[in-house]
C-alpha cells in the first residue's frame, strides 16, 4: 500500500512538471515584450482574438502573435518592415510575411503599424523584425533589426 502511494505521488509530480515544462518550452518568456531604439518602438503581443477568421496557434507546430511598430524618432520616408524566423541548424532566415510598406510609419508619433496575427514555428528560436527607411532629403538607406528570442 505504501509503495503504491509513493509510485502514484511520483507519477503525479512527473506529469505536473512535464506538462508545465512543455507549455513553456517554445514561447516568449512574457508578453507583451517590447524593444525600442532612438527611431522605433517594436512590441510583440498576444494575437488579436476579436476576429474568428484569424489563425490560431497549433500545439507542436506554431504559436501566433501580434505586432505593433511605431515611429518614435524623426520623420522619415520609404519605411519597410519585414519579419523573419530562424530554422534549426541553418544560417538561413525565413520570411513570415510579405514586405510591409506602411506610409503611416513615416511620421513621428503617427499611427502605428499593427499586424493582428502571424505564426511563428515552435522550432524557431528567434524572431527578427527588420525595419529599413530613408531620412528626409537623403538617399541613404538605414536599417535596424530587432530580435526577440523564443524560449
Amino acid at each position: 500500500m505504501k509503495k503504491m502511494t509513493i509510485i502514484t505521488l511520483v507519477t503525479f509530480m512527473l506529469l505536473l512538471v512535464g506538462n508545465s515544462i512543455e507549455a513553456k518550452a517554445l514561447a516568449f518568456p512574457e508578453l507583451p515584450t517590447k524593444e525600442t531604439s532612438k527611431q522605433w518602438s517594436v512590441e510583440v503581443m498576444e494575437p488579436d482574438k476579436d476576429d474568428p477568421n484569424l489563425a490560431k496557434s497549433k500545439k507542436g507546430v506554431y504559436h501566433t502573435y501580434s505586432l505593433d511598430v511605431k515611429n518614435i524618432g524623426e520623420n522619415v520616408r520609404d519605411v519597410k518592415v519585414q519579419l523573419f524566423r530562424n530554422e534549426d541548424n541553418s544560417i538561413r532566415k525565413y520570411g513570415l510575411l510579405p514586405t510591409i510598406e506602411p506610409p503611416q510609419l513615416s511620421q513621428k508619433g503617427g499611427h502605428s503599424l499593427h499586424v493582428s496575427n502571424f505564426g511563428l514555428a515552435e522550432t524557431a528560436t528567434d524572431l527578427n523584425i527588420v525595419i529599413t527607411w530613408k531620412e528626409q532629403g537623403e538617399e541613404r538607406q538605414y536599417q535596424e533589426t530587432f530580435t526577440f528570442h523564443q524560449k
